[in-house]
C-alpha cells in the first residue's frame, strides 16, 4: 500500500536586490555644453552616444542565488522621460536603443542631444524573476537628470569634479578599516595613516565644485546651497548641522557617505539673490556579492567541552581582512538531535559543546557549524532614549 504523498519544498530566503544607475561612458556625460557660435555640442551624442546602465545586484543570505550581477535576468524593461515612457515621447523617436543582451540588459543608448533650456529626467523600470521562489521583482532606478549649458560670455555653469552617481562601498573603504582599528585597539590612531586611507572609497568623499562664468572660473561673488531631494521632488537644504555634511565650501562639499542609504541631491548657485545654476547628483551605498565560511574544520576530540572557530571572508577575489565593521555574523550549528542553535554575533566563536546536542554514536557524533552574514546598513548618531546625541569630550557625535 502506498502512502499519502507529502510534498516538501526548500526554503529559499528572499532575495536582497540593489539597483542604481551607472553611466558606463566617461567621454559622454549626462551634461553637455553647447556653442552658440558654431552650433556644435561637446560632447555631440550623434558621434558619442552616452551610455547608462541600470546595474542590478541580486544577493541571498542562504547562498543559493548564484547571479549576483543580475541584468541578465531583466524582463518588462522600460525606460522613462520625464514621468512619461520613452517610446511614447516624440521628440525620442529614433534617438536611443535599449539592450536586449547579456551583463548590459537594459542599458539605454542615447543619440539625442538636448537644447539649451531642456531637461530631461530619466529613469528605468523592470522586473528580475526569481526562479527558485517562482517570483517576479520588480525594480526601479532613481531619476538621473540629462541638460546642456549655454556656453555664452555671461553664462553661469556648475561641475562636480565627481561622477554624477557616487556609489559607496564599504568592502573597498580603507578609511572604515583604519577607523574600526583604532577604535579596537589594533593599531595606533596615526594621521599619516588617517590621510592615506583618504581615497575615492573612502566614506569621507569630499567632492569639487567648479562654477564658471562664461570660461572664467569664480572662486566668489556667488553663494552654493546643497538640497536633498524627497518625495515628489520637495527640496530641503541641507548644512552642516545635519551629519551627513562635513563640510560645505564655495568650491568643495565633504560628506560621510556611511550615513546614506541611497539619496539624491541638487547643488545650486546663486547670484544676487537669483539661481544661475544647478546641478544633481545621488549616492547609492553597493551591496556587492561576498562569500564567508568557517576557517577550522578540525575534529572535536572526546574530552574537549568547546569548539573555537573564526570566519573567512571573500570578496573580489580577495580575503576581507577585518569584515567586522562591514557584516553582521551569527554563528549557528546543526546536530542530529538540534538544528538552527544561535550562539553568538562576530567574527570568531567559542561554542559550548553541550549546547549543541552533538551526541556520542555514529550516527550523531557530527556538528554542521555555519555562518549566517548580512552587510551592516547604514551608520547611524548615537543618541539615548530622548534623542540627545552622544559625544566625546571634544564634542564630537559618535556614529555606530
Amino acid at each position: 500500500m502506498e502512502s499519502v504523498k507529502k510534498r516538501i519544498r526548500k526554503d529559499f530566503q528572499p532575495l536582497t536586490i540593489a539597483v542604481s544607475l551607472k553611466i558606463m561612458t566617461p567621454n559622454s556625460p549626462t551634461s553637455q555644453v553647447y556653442n552658440s557660435e558654431n552650433g556644435e555640442y561637446e560632447p555631440d551624442r550623434g558621434v558619442t552616444p552616452l551610455v547608462i546602465l541600470p546595474e542590478v545586484i541580486a544577493n541571498c543570505t542562504d547562498g543559493s542565488w548564484n547571479t549576483p550581477y543580475a541584468n541578465e535576468l531583466l524582463s518588462e524593461m522600460k525606460w522613462y522621460i520625464n514621468g512619461k515612457e520613452a517610446s511614447t515621447v516624440a521628440s525620442w523617436n529614433g534617438k536611443y536603443s535599449i539592450d536586449t543582451v547579456g551583463s548590459t540588459r537594459g542599458a539605454i543608448t542615447i543619440n539625442r542631444n538636448v537644447s539649451p533650456g531642456e531637461s530631461f529626467e530619466l529613469h528605468f523600470e523592470g522586473v528580475v524573476a526569481d526562479t527558485r521562489l517562482g517570483a517576479n521583482i520588480p525594480v526601479k532606478t532613481d531619476t538621473i537628470t540629462l541638460s546642456t549649458v549655454d556656453k555664452s560670455e555671461d553664462e553661469y555653469s556648475l561641475s562636480i569634479g565627481d561622477d554624477q552617481i557616487i556609489r559607496y562601498n564599504p568592502f573597498e573603504d580603507a578609511l572604515l578599516l583604519y577607523d574600526y582599528k583604532v577604535a579596537n585597539g589594533l593599531t595606533t590612531a596615526s594621521t599619516s595613516a588617517r590621510n592615506a586611507a583618504l581615497n575615492e572609497n573612502a566614506y569621507e568623499r569630499s567632492i569639487s565644485v567648479s562654477v564658471h562664468k562664461g570660461d572664467t572660473l569664480l572662486a566668489a561673488g556667488y553663494t552654493l546651497n546643497l538640497y536633498s531631494i524627497g518625495s515628489g521632488g520637495v527640496l530641503t537644504q541641507l548644512t552642516t548641522a545635519k551629519h551627513e555634511i562635513i563640510a560645505l565650501t564655495l568650491t568643495k562639499i565633504t560628506m560621510d557617505l556611511r550615513l546614506i542609504e541611497k539619496g539624491d541631491f541638487l547643488l545650486v548657485v546663486n547670484v544676487g539673490g537669483k539661481e544661475k545654476a544647478r546641478k544633481q547628483f545621488s549616492i547609492n551605498r553597493v551591496y556587492p556579492k561576498f562569500d564567508i565560511e568557517p576557517v577550522s574544520g578540525v575534529s572535536i576530540n572526546p574530552g574537549e567541552t568547546t569548539h573555537y572557530n573564526k570566519v573567512m571572508v571573500h570578496y573580489n577575489g580577495n580575503i576581507v581582512p577585518v569584515p567586522a565593521p562591514i557584516l553582521k555574523m551569527v554563528w549557528f550549528t546543526d546536530t542530529e538531535n538540534l538544528t538552527g542553535v544561535q550562539h553568538n554575533e562576530g567574527t570568531e566563536t567559542v561554542i559550548t559543546l553541550s549546547r549543541t546536542g552533538i551526541g556520542n554514536t555514529y550516527l550523531d557524533d557530527w556538528l554542521d557549524i555555519y555562518v549566517e552574514a548580512e552587510q551592516k546598513p547604514i551608520f547611524k548618531v548615537m543618541t539615548d532614549a530622548s534623542g540627545t546625541e552622544y559625544t566625546d569630550k571634544s564634542g564630537n557625535v559618535y556614529i555606530n
